[in-house]
């Protein structure tokens, strides 16, 4: 998981261990993986010699202990400060990188209830913070939700109805203002996270996956989500002041 802010230029990069699959355990794997603190350490099981790493945070979730890191542990170390700095008016980035059943998508969207990933317990976490923020700033939030498949992107929250619309996707262009976006990209109004939480399901839906030899319904494309707020704050008289923050939330084919 690697956590960038632009503007406070900040990059945070962590490592977490999943649990044995069924798949592991049939074959009786053993790990391999040390976890101490901030650092990881790596040993080859047919000559013994390790090799140790640092991070900036290193979650341990293979097993139950006293350092295991819930759904909770990791979004408290790496989603809680993308919101605080979004609403600072920083655009922020958080992307899940690793081999296919590396449990990728899990730490992103998870499940119900506690296994809740860090995009659902993000959206929760921005929009109590909007409950209970000033009462002179009104907040307009947007989402899109896209992926990105044999180097074409497609519109999962309006996905396209014709094979040839399918085949050419849409087009990425450059703003001089505004930077580079997606044409055509569907952008809808949010109100409370039951609104985005449906979002995610419809656009989860229309993903695009397949089976590989380590994971039968692995994620064949990248997938962006993201979060487009804007906070307008009244100053005086007819002045207002506006500011505009991103929060996009990737994850990353295996």
């Amino acid at each position: 998981l690697v956590s960038l802010c632009k503007g406070v230029m900040s990059v945070v990069v962590a490592v977490r261990v999943r649990p044995f699959n069924d798949r592991e355990r049939v074959r009786d794997a053993k790990c391999i993986i040390d976890m101490q603190g901030t650092s990881t350490k790596i040993t080859n099981p047919q000559t013994g010699k390790s090799n140790t790493f640092a991070f900036d945070y290193a979650h341990w979730s293979l097993c139950a202990g006293p350092n295991f890191a819930s759904q909770a542990t990791v979004y408290s170390d790496m989603g809680s400060d993308m919101v605080r700095h979004a609403f600072d008016g920083y655009n922020v980035c958080l992307f899940a990188y690793g081999q296919t059943g590396a449990g990728k998508s899990y730490s992103m969207m998870g499940g119900a209830g506690e296994d809740q990933g860090l995009i659902p317990r993000l959206c929760v976490d921005l929009f109590d913070r909007l409950k209970s923020g000033p009462t002179d700033t009104t907040t307009t939030v947007e989402v899109s939700y896209m992926e990105i498949y044999n180097e074409k992107v497609r519109d999962l929250l309006n996905p396209p109805v014709n094979e040839d619309a399918f085949v050419s996707g849409l087009r990425i262009r450059e703003h001089p203002a505004l930077g580079t976006y997606v044409e055509d990209l569907t952008r809808l109004i949010v109100t409370s996270y039951n609104d985005v939480s449906m979002l995610i399901e419809h656009g989860n839906k229309s993903r695009t996956i397949g089976a590989t030899h380590m994971n039968e319904s692995s994620s064949r494309s990248h997938a962006i989500f993201s979060i487009t707020f804007t906070q307008r704050t009244h100053v005086q008289g007819d002045v207002y002041n506006s500011r505009a923050s991103t929060i996009s939330l990737v994850d990353l084919a295996g």
